[in-house]
């Protein structure tokens, strides 16, 4: 290994022993091509427990977000089945969908502008119903919760609006979000293990996340305590609460994968923005969807750097052009569109507290910064 990417798998064990993580893979690449990739830590903070390698498979959080949801409504755009302006209302049964969400636009929706809160604690409603209607429920109980600000005023970030994007890959499809993605997106572009789980002949074993136990026995799960759902595997199944009562497939998260693939994935969407037709991915539909719309500050799924260069996630060194996204879980992953730089870092940080976010905020653009050099950049933006 070249001495300049030894600082980044000296970060990676430093985020080890400084409890900010158990497991970590990262990788960083510059136009489409892979240049450094590292492992660090174990499984779990067990005794015995199982090292991270290169084929770890992670929670990956809310890069569900950008990576399944807004991928699958970009290639029904594609095809001609929806555009950004298309309301809700249009492809949404109004037997659930109340007349206020139904003027909603999928652009909207995408640029987290659409008027809905952030976040809800639906799992608790949802564990109450019966298994089999579970999958389904999470975007009628969205398309019940009143609109928090009016539409296209405010960017508030919302695992709501995506929940019912979720539906609308569904009703256009006639797939769940789950088989659309694998079938059209993932596989199409030689991806094997990216999905939900159930995860096709997992070879490779999945951090821990979350490890808490509930303050009282036979109780009624309290909603406003996250991460206390008896009976949910600390690894294995989608830490979300909404996502994992929903049956692990959600538009907002529940997508697992390997560093590699979440890498090849990124590639394959700068090397479409750069004019190459690869499987589904043209590159009339991802310049679109990576462009910040006029009156927005996101991508359409996408986020961006954004706020004092000084605090982003991404570092000093990424272009205002970029584009990415965070996962609660510690994943991220980012991509420059100008100079062609990207870097995938994931983590299992939850599973030493979900509360000590502060570890991994300031960890993740030390280490963006430091593969931004290693890579070749060092001038600040």
């Amino acid at each position: 290994m070249s001495d300049r990417w030894t600082p980044l798998q000296q970060l990676l064990d430093a985020g080890v022993s400084q409890g900010v993580f158990t497991a970590a893979v990262a990788l960083a690449g510059l136009g489409g091509k892979l240049r450094w990739e590292g492992a660090a830590g174990f499984l779990s903070q067990d005794s015995g427990a199982a090292p991270a390698t290169l084929d770890t498979v992670f929670d990956l959080a809310s890069l569900t977000k950008p990576l399944a949801t807004a991928l699958a409504l970009m290639v029904l755009a594609d095809r001609g089945q929806l555009n950004l302006a298309t309301p809700l209302g249009e492809v949404l049964p109004a037997a659930w969908l109340p007349p206020d969400k139904r003027p909603l636009t999928l652009r909207s929706l995408l640029t987290h502008r659409a008027g809905l809160p952030a976040w809800r604690p639906f799992y608790a409603q949802v564990l109450t119903a019966p298994a089999p209607a579970r999958p389904a429920l999470l975007e009628r109980l969205v398309a019940a919760t009143p609109l928090s600000h009016a539409p296209d005023t405010v960017t508030v970030y919302s695992d709501l609006g995506f929940m019912l994007l979720k539906a609308v890959v569904e009703s256009l499809s006639g797939q769940n979000l789950d088989q659309f993605c694998r079938e059209e997106i993932y596989r199409p572009l030689g991806l094997k293990t990216l999905g939900f789980i159930p995860l096709p002949k997992p070879a490779q074993t999945v951090p821990a996340t979350e490890n808490r136990k509930p303050k009282t026995e036979n109780r009624i799960y309290a909603a406003t305590e996250p991460g206390l759902i008896p009976g949910r595997p600390g690894a294995g199944a989608v830490h979300d609460e909404n996502a994992w009562a929903a049956g692990g497939v959600a538009g907002h998260a529940g997508l697992f994968g390997p560093g590699r693939e979440v890498f090849h994935l990124v590639a394959c969407l700068y090397r479409a923005y750069g004019g190459e037709p690869i499987g589904p991915l043209t590159p009339a539909a991802v310049r679109l969807w990576l462009t910040v719309p006029p009156g927005a500050d996101r991508a359409l799924g996408f986020d961006t750097p954004g706020g004092d260069p000084a605090q982003r996630s991404a570092g000093r060194y990424f272009s205002p052009r970029s584009v990415g996204h965070l996962g609660f879980t510690g994943a991220s992953f980012w991509l420059d569109l100008d100079s062609g730089q990207m870097v995938v870092l994931l983590t299992n940080r939850v599973h030493l507290g979900r509360d000590d976010k502060a570890r991994i905020a300031a960890f993740r653009p030390r280490f963006h910064e430091a593969a931004s050099r290693a890579l070749g950049f060092n001038q600040p933006y």
